[in-house]
């Protein structure tokens, strides 16, 4: 598509006086993006029943010639309005209350004045838009219908993926069954998520009702199915983090065991999350690569029509936190947008994945379906939770708009993303976040490579208790000539003594400072000023020596370390000297007494033996 209107002839040559004349300078079409706006009059608020303001969920232009300009959206009460984008005056066409329930999804019927909408009351129902007459009813899913989609260039075929976690296609030639429309295919636990133990998940299968919604632990929500051509299905579920392709001509109702798919895409991120899933799937116009929105933060783009199941595209920079975001393709192919969970929608070019993306800024909270006209390059539509619909246009010159509408007039504009700040981002992304967190200033020298392996640390609060300077942190003893350097818990966490008797302590305090108390008595003299971390574990107490000490306590106590290393001198000796200087402690004696024996305790002993007669 050619936008020569829309550049003032910058693509073409003028002839003057009969010769060709320069050609002005070539710009991309990425330098159109800048100019898009969204001005009041194209701002619309989205009303429930009670007449007060209520998210909308999804929306979506019309593919008809004659309903080129037309935009539907669906709200969160289940009303569905629909909009002529080229009116001035007033552009709400007509407006219907669609489901006593919210609409997650609409598509319309190709080249058809008629809509599906699939809502939370389990159905999914076909509309005439003119007349705003009730056309079918589908009913056959056990728990909220997610998404709705048609075959390509068939208007009777369409397919339904609900949170019960099967995928449907339902065919409208078919007749009737006590007034609604039956699946004629079903895909069922398209998205189950691999149990660890398989024979419990086996006995929750067996356990489940027959006819009763099943739970969410159970089966695992489809958030998404997509057309490829007649005989495929694309689907990607909540949290097993898989884009699956499905063969229509397989039968998948005789499998007991999860149905296998005839293409999978695996995860291809790194986030450490066990739980990732897909909020929105597009096809460009070639049908052979879809653009996938990962909830961790990331648009992944594969080719469908090969073997290889790695993405051929990343896109980043925005946010996605919720599975209500969707994304569009321009009409051309060139350009991705996509809503946002910081107010914000999006738009990538194909081509160049690494560049920063350009962003529509004016919503006030998250953004979460954005529509590109698919037969006009210069619309755009986004709506969002702030209550608002908005429609984007392409204005050339935007100081000069602004100037003839006004600033008061212009509710939206483009912002290139700074590089900057989509890297630092990215550096956030919980694809690329590390699984531990580290804590700025307490860093240990050296790895724990003495610490028990059954001793478990707390880590200190970070709301509680502060981060200590590294000027107030004990510092670290040099290691031991035995090469074992040993070094104490208490020099990198700056812990203070807790007393269990003090109520006042908060609960994190209790749990992170602990002290041992030996015979009822302190093994430090200074008790109040003791920060020895020197009970890891409760079960290991009986093993510590009452002798534990901070490393600033006077050496002239001769107090040993349990964690400190013997010398490199003759240790044994050592040992046994201290052995030697330690008195013996008897049961109920003085440690001087002799050994006596008792005739009364030999007599009780030898009442256990049988006396043999002697011969």
């Amino acid at each position: 598509m050619v936008f020569r209107s829309v550049v003032d002839g910058q693509l073409g040559k003028r002839r003057q006086n009969g010769r060709p004349a320069q050609p002005f300078p070539l710009y991309p079409l990425s330098f159109l993006l800048r100019d898009y706006s969204c001005v009041r009059r194209d701002e619309h608020l989205s009303y429930g029943n009670t007449g007060d303001t209520v998210p909308p969920f999804g929306l979506a232009f019309s593919s008809a010639a004659h309903l080129k300009d037309v935009l539907a959206v669906a709200n969160e009460e289940g009303i569905v309005r629909v909009y002529n984008t080229e009116s001035r005056d007033d552009a709400l066409l007509k407006e219907w209350l669609a489901h006593e329930n919210a609409v997650f999804d609409i598509a319309w019927v190709p080249e058809e004045p008629q809509l599906v909408t699939a809502a939370g009351d389990q159905m999914a129902r076909l509309w005439d838009v003119r007349s705003g007459e009730l056309l079918g009813c589908f009913r056959g899913h056990l728990c909220s219908l997610k998404s709705v989609a048609f075959a390509p260039q068939d208007k009777a075929v369409f397919c339904t993926g609900a949170r019960d976690g099967n995928i449907m296609v339902w065919d409208m030639r078919c007749t009737k069954k006590d007034g609604y429309y039956k699946q004629v295919k079903q895909i069922s636990g398209a998205h189950n998520k691999a149990e660890a133990n398989s024979l419990f998940k086996t006995k929750k299968k067996r356990s489940s009702t027959r006819g009763m919604a099943p739970s969410v632990d159970t089966q695992q929500s489809v958030t998404v199915v997509l057309f490829r051509d007649q005989h495929t299905l694309i689907s990607s579920g909540a949290v097993d983090g898989v884009v699956k392709m499905w063969d229509l001509r397989k039968s998948y109702s005789t499998h007991r065991q999860d149905p296998v798919a005839l293409q999978t895409f695996p995860y291809p991120g790194s986030s450490l999350r066990t739980r990732l899933g897909y909020s929105g799937l597009v096809l460009d116009s070639t049908r052979a690569n879809v653009m996938c929105n990962c909830t961790d933060d990331n648009i992944y783009m594969f080719n469908v029509s090969g073997v290889k199941t790695s993405p051929v595209a990343v896109f980043s920079g925005h946010q996605n936190s919720s599975f209500y975001i969707r994304s569009s393709l321009s009409p051309d192919d060139q350009f991705l947008a996509s809503g946002s969970s910081d107010s914000h929608a999006y738009i990538w070019k194909l081509s160049s994945p690494s560049d920063p993306p350009m962003m529509l800024q004016g919503h006030s909270e998250e953004v979460t379906s954005v529509s590109w006209c698919p037969t006009d390059f210069t619309k755009i539509a986004s709506c969002s939770d702030d209550h608002t619909v908005r429609l984007w246009r392409l204005r050339r010159g935007t100081e000069e708009v602004q100037s003839r509408l006004g600033e008061a007039n212009l509710v939206g504009w483009a912002r290139p993303k700074s590089p900057t700040k989509l890297l630092a981002r990215e550096e956030t992304t919980p694809a690329k976040t590390a699984g531990v967190q580290s804590f700025s200033g307490l860093s240990s020298p050296r790895p724990a490579a003495c610490a028990s392996n059954s001793a478990s640390l707390p880590l200190p609060s970070s709301t509680n208790s502060p981060v200590p300077s590294p000027a107030a942190r004990p510092k670290t003893p040099p290691p031991s000539s035995s090469g074992c350097p040993r070094p104490r818990l208490c020099q990198y966490f700056n812990v203070q003594t807790f007393k269990s008797s003090n109520p006042a302590a908060p609960p994190s305090e209790q749990r992170a400072k602990r002290r041992l108390e030996a015979s009822g008595r302190s093994c430090c003299a200074d008790a109040e000023g003791c920060q020895c971390v020197v009970e890891l574990n409760p079960a290991k107490k009986s093993r510590l020596m009452s002798g534990l000490c901070c490393p600033d306590s006077d050496a002239s106590a001769g107090a040993e370390k349990e964690n400190s290393c013997p010398t490199a001198g003759n240790w044994l000796s050592v040992l046994g000297q201290k052995m030697k200087k330690s008195p013996k402690r008897t049961e109920g004696r003085l440690p001087g007494s002799p050994t006596t024996c008792s005739p009364q305790r030999m007599k009780k002993i030898s009442t256990y033996f049988t006396k043999g007669t002697a011969e």
